[in-house]
Order: C-alpha cells, then structure tokens, then sequence
C-alpha cells in the first residue's frame, strides 16, 4: 500500500500525460494537497478527486491521439521541399519563425506539419501571420 507522500508523487508523474490546459490546475491541487500533507491533515480524498481528474485528462489526451488526421503533403507547394528543416526546426524549437513567399504553402502546409510531428495530442497548435495581423489592427 502507498502513503498519501507517495500517491502525491505519483499523480504529479502524471501530469505529463494530460492535456497542457489542464495542467496548471491539476498542478496547483497537488501543491495544495502536499501543503495538506505537511501539515499532517489528511488528503485521501483531495488525492483521489485529483486522481479522477489526470484519468480524464490522459483518457482525452489518447483520444485525441487515435483521432489525429493523416495529412497529406502537396509536393508542388515550394515550402514541401523544405520538409524536413521545417520539422526539425519544429521538433527542436518551441517558436519558429518560417519566411517565404506568398503561395509558397506556408499557411496551408505548416498546421500539417505540426500535426504529423504529433503537435496537437496536448494543446493546441498556435499559427500567427503578422501581416493579416497588422492588417486587421
């Protein structure tokens, strides 16, 4: 049998496994639930809602994974033969930055991308254009 120290260490290895949104919350009732604990207040079932809680999430996390479309890459589209530096640049980068020109597939083709390095199972993929920005403002 686990104590509630262990079962707190536990659920917050879990953490990884549900969606980003959920995760600061989820975070927060662990700190909380630890806070509890150091106290020597008891925190069975603060864990154990929390415990619910990761199960939802992760359950939405795979559901999302067994759902993620199979895009398809136009090789006509200039920034396709590029592919493979965009996804590494991608895979190694929290923020990039792709420059090209109009037509070149870069609104079209970069969601795709994202989607294919399994960007989107925890969050959501976030695609700016500053010009349309700017053009809005």
């Amino acid at each position: 049998m686990t104590t509630p120290v262990q079962q707190l260490s536990q659920l917050k290895t879990r953490l990884a496994h549900c969606l980003i949104r959920d995760r600061h919350v989820l975070r927060r009732k662990l700190n909380d639930a630890g806070e509890r604990l150091k106290k020597g207040q008891p925190a069975d079932k603060q864990l154990a809602d929390i415990s619910q809680q990761l199960e939802r999430s992760a359950a939405r996390v795979e559901a999302r994974r067994q759902h993620m479309p199979r895009p398809q890459f136009d090789d006509a589209l200039p920034v396709n033969q590029k592919l493979d530096d965009i996804k590494a640049a991608i895979a190694g980068h929290q923020v990039v930055i792709i420059c090209g020109e109009t037509g070149s597939g870069k609104t079209t083709q970069i969601p795709k991308i994202c989607l294919e390095l399994g960007r989107g199972v925890y969050g959501l993929i976030g695609h700016t254009q500053p010009r349309r920005a700017r053009a809005a403002g």
